[in-house]
């Protein structure tokens, strides 16, 4: 079960500590970088082009995931309701799901476990179909997200030649995150269902890949060729902070044309790093 940690944080100080470790790194980054950091109360500890509108990729998944809790809670919908899954060809891309087509259907909350920790995209693209990509972002704009649109499905390439993309902003990633946390439209039982499914992502080689044995993560990655995301809530000891890493331009041979590792990885797992350190003290 992922856990907050209870201390206060002393907010100027791990501002200056988050500032002098962070900065350096992103000075030096060729890659088009927009970080945010903030205290679980929702004070602001760091900001690095915070509300640069960029793609989202598997990011947009997290705000799903709330639009689902927040229509069960409603009673609009069950986790235990079976949902069909499409015959024949699947969505490809991240996941397991494209790989098994003898699985009919899924449990609502299987669905969701898999658009989370394994980023599934037949998950994914059955729980747009059944929100509804409008309510989806109705969602959004009523939990206050200011640049995040969900515009088409998951590895939907003819519409993304279309011009058309789903896009947020780190400062928007942090604030889903934040939701999650404090909004009161989700009881506790599925606040923590949220978090422990955050928790058991396994796509460990962005903010997971170097922080020190005691760091707890609970976050969503999101890749694409030359781009790598992530955003969660890290927990050192007793101090917790939500942030969130978007980048994009990485032209390295193996960031810019596969979803997994390369330079891009790296960078965000130095990141989360001196994070991490910037908590210690």
């Amino acid at each position: 079960m992922f856990t907050l940690g209870s201390e206060l944080l002393d907010a100027p100080l791990v501002r200056e500590r988050l500032q002098e470790r962070l900065e350096p790194l992103l000075n030096q980054e060729s890659a088009r970088i927009s970080m945010a950091v903030y205290a679980t109360d929702g004070t602001s500890l760091f900001d690095w082009h915070a509300q640069r509108v960029m793609p989202s990729a598997s990011l947009i998944k997290t705000p799903m995931l709330l639009c689902l809790l927040e229509q069960v809670a409603q009673g609009k919908l069950s986790l235990d309701t079976v949902y069909p899954l499409p015959e024949g060809d699947r969505t490809p891309g991240t996941g397991i799901l494209s790989q098994l087509p003898g699985v009919p259907s899924l449990s609502l909350r299987e669905l969701a476990l898999l658009m989370i920790i394994l980023s599934d995209n037949v998950a994914t693209n059955a729980l747009i179909d059944l929100l509804g990509m409008d309510n989806i972002n109705a969602w959004s704009a009523q939990a206050g997200l200011q640049h995040t649109d969900l515009q088409r499905h998951m590895m939907d390439m003819k519409a993304r030649e279309a011009g058309k993309d789903n896009w947020t902003t780190a400062q928007d990633a942090c604030s889903t995150l934040l939701y999650l946390l404090h909004s009161p439209a989700l009881p506790e039982n599925l606040r923590q269902q949220g978090l422990d499914m955050l928790a058991d992502q396994r796509e460990r080689g962005h903010f997971a890949a170097i922080l020190p044995s005691i760091a707890q993560l609970a976050h969503k990655t999101g890749s694409l060729p030359g781009l790598r995301h992530d955003a969660g809530i890290l927990t050192m000891g007793e101090r917790s902070v939500v942030l969130t890493v978007m980048a994009d331009g990485f032209t390295d041979g193996r960031t810019s044309t596969s979803l997994y590792g390369g330079q891009g990885a790296g960078v965000l797992s130095r990141l989360a790093l001196e994070t991490a350190r910037a908590l210690q003290y």
